[in-house]
């Protein structure tokens, strides 16, 4: 799931010299920013605030930005992911638009963020019609806030589908096997959030280290919230091209623990594990 529209924070850095000897003519003006971007990537495994979306398994990622001068943008990212956690599913498309303004060395960005998984339902869970349908398609708004090299981010979900249509009919109590205790106590999670801080630094020519930390509140529900936290490292090589590498933990994900595949294979995988997570990609 796309986290933010750009997932790295921008430093930009405006440096504006008189001229000194020569005129300075049209063709020495820096290009404008293309007004629509494409970038795609491939990831040693997919892993959204803390939890693994493709079951160890690797991911390959891509989408397309537009950004308009005003500071109005709209994009699509989409990523495949597993059938053992979305039942019926193995993609995750996510749609988002929004706005980004910027005052001296500050820089915000407000906008809706639309995660879709196109056929997954949990009605498809195996055995089929074990549980009520309901879609994991979830709408998130989000406001996000960044100084130099910090950044802090506020999502919050704004329908009844909540955290990824967890409700008390498919997660409610009982249905963790990791942790029994834990489960939905309302009608459904509309109103979770997701509040997050990231860092990033470039501690050398082309060296970028990044530090994230960030908290999922899952509403209307006991011993389901938890922590993520992610550290790495990126590249940039010729060519554009980006390498990067990063270990993600999470604290208090005993429930996802011991996971049953929702295919019905017979599988199991510890969702919330700690897990190092390589990757490339590059924007055009």
């Amino acid at each position: 799931m796309k986290t933010t529209t750009p997932k790295a924070l921008r430093l930009a850095l405006l440096l504006g010299l008189p001229a000194l000897a020569a005129p300075a003519f049209a063709e020495d003006a820096p290009a404008p920013a293309p007004a629509l971007t494409s970038n795609v990537g491939i990831v040693s495994e997919y892993v959204f605030r803390g939890i693994r979306q493709t079951w160890g398994n690797p991911a390959l990622q891509g989408g397309v930005d537009y950004a308009h001068a005003s500071g109005f943008y709209a994009g699509a990212w989409l990523s495949n992911t597993s059938g053992n956690l979305y039942a019926n599913a193995n993609i995750e498309v996510d749609l988002y638009g929004g706005y980004r303004g910027a005052v001296d060395d500050f820089s915000y960005d407000v906008g809706v963020l639309q995660f879709l998984f196109p056929g997954a339902n949990y009605d498809k869970i195996t055995p089929a019609g074990s549980y009520a349908s309901k879609r994991y398609n979830s709408t998130e708004l989000y406001l996000s806030g960044t100084w130099k090299w910090l950044n802090v981010k506020y999502s919050r979900a704004m329908t009844d589908v909540g955290y990824f249509g967890f409700n008390d009919n498919n997660a409610g109590f009982g249905a963790f096997p990791g942790k029994p205790g834990a489960g939905v106590t309302g009608s459904d999670t509309s109103g979770s959030w997701y509040i997050e801080a990231n860092a990033t630094y470039e501690f050398l020519p082309g060296w970028t280290g990044m530090l994230h930390a960030g908290r999922q509140t899952i509403t209307h529900s006991t011993g389901l919230s938890y922590s993520d936290y992610k550290a790495g490292v990126t590249k940039t090589m010729d060519g554009g091209w980006v390498l990067g590498l990063a270990y993600t933990a999470t604290v208090g994900t005993d429930y996802w623990k011991n996971y049953p595949s929702v295919a019905g294979n017979g599988t199991t995988k510890d969702m919330g594990a700690g897990t190092w997570i390589a990757s490339v990609n590059r924007t055009f």
